[in-house]
């Protein structure tokens, strides 16, 4: 790996690690927005460039170069790309910090909001997840805390139908923001982990190239011990898909790209063993049977992406 320009070994209170696969751009706009907080909250930022192969590398590390917390910025050059965990992984070994705040690409970071995350860390020494709310552009909370994937989640999600969503309400893997459940896992858009939860659950599993890693690395963190903590007060705003476009693909209901599936087999394997894929596949077409009999009584079952009752199947063995 190459990197430039460099932070240096000195420990930071907090590490911002950013993943890079093609969005120059939306780095530098990440960068603007958390540059002036960088020195108030001692922290240091790792850009990693998952081998993009289209000059990213040489676009921000010039970038930082010239940016007035240079001192403060790392951009390392990965091998290759292997997904965002391994990024992710890459950066986090990069710098050596008390925090690490995994931070996507497309997002900005409100002002004060990397204090309110500290300052719930001081108060809160047995959560070593901490949450922010993440809005839209137009300041609209986002589904950014959700319940544990399962068979009867699968079920669920197949279904869509309103009194089977109420009966297994607990099942239902998006917690809406007026919903003040726990969540079981939060998404990695923007989220700090305390740096002793990172030693003790290891590193992110690569296996998952994108999706799924943040509920799969919540679950490890969680397994050893530490709380998640909810911190409102720390906004980001996001640019839900603007690195990988699936928002716009599932609003257009088009066909999600085979890593996905990959990753929800995967999921499935890991914590449900060999036949987990099968279960949550019959499961899911077992909720997808009944929305389609709301047919016969003049309710069409809802849309979905393209090809998605096929696809859940690859990588299922």
């Amino acid at each position: 790996m190459t990197q430039t320009p460099t932070a240096g070994n000195r420990c930071f209170t907090l590490g911002v690690v950013i993943v890079n696969y093609r969005t120059p751009a939306l780095v530098e706009a990440c960068l603007n927005s958390i540059g002036p907080m960088l020195a108030p909250a001692d922290a240091g930022v790792v850009i990693v460039d998952n081998a993009s192969g289209d000059g990213s590398f040489e676009r921000i590390s010039a970038f930082c170069a010239a940016a007035p917390e240079a001192a403060r910025l790392k951009v390392v050059a990965a091998p290759a790309n292997d997904g965002f965990s391994a990024g992710n992984n890459i950066g986090c070994a990069a710098i050596d910090s008390d925090f690490v705040l995994f931070l996507n690409s497309d997002a900005a970071v409100m002002p004060g909001a990397l204090d309110a995350l500290l300052a719930a860390a001081a108060a809160s020494p047995d959560a070593g997840i901490f949450a922010p709310r993440i809005v839209g552009s137009d300041g609209v909370a986002q589904v950014s805390r959700f319940r544990r994937h399962s068979p009867l989640s699968e079920f669920v999600d197949g279904a869509q139908t309103g009194p089977l969503t109420r009966l297994f309400s607990n099942a239902e893997v998006p917690i809406f923001p007026d919903d003040t459940s726990t969540p079981g896992w939060v998404s990695f858009a923007a989220v700090m982990i305390r740096r002793s939860a990172l030693d003790k659950a290891g590193p992110m599993d690569d296996g998952f190239f994108l999706y799924y890693e943040d509920c799969d690395y919540c679950r490890s963190i969680v397994q050893q011990g530490f709380a998640i903590a909810c911190v409102d007060d720390a906004v980001f705003v996001h640019d839900a898909g603007g690195s990988t476009k699936i928002r716009e693909m599932s609003e257009q209901h088009a066909r999600l790209p085979e890593y996905y599936y990959r990753a929800r087999s995967y999921y499935f394997k890991k914590y449900y063993g060999p036949a987990g894929p099968l279960m949550a596949n019959l499961a899911w077409c077992a909720g997808r049977g009944l929305a389609l009999l709301r047919g016969l009584f003049g309710r069409a079952a809802p849309r979905l992406n393209d090809h998605r009752g096929r696809d859940i199947w690859i990588g299922w063995r």
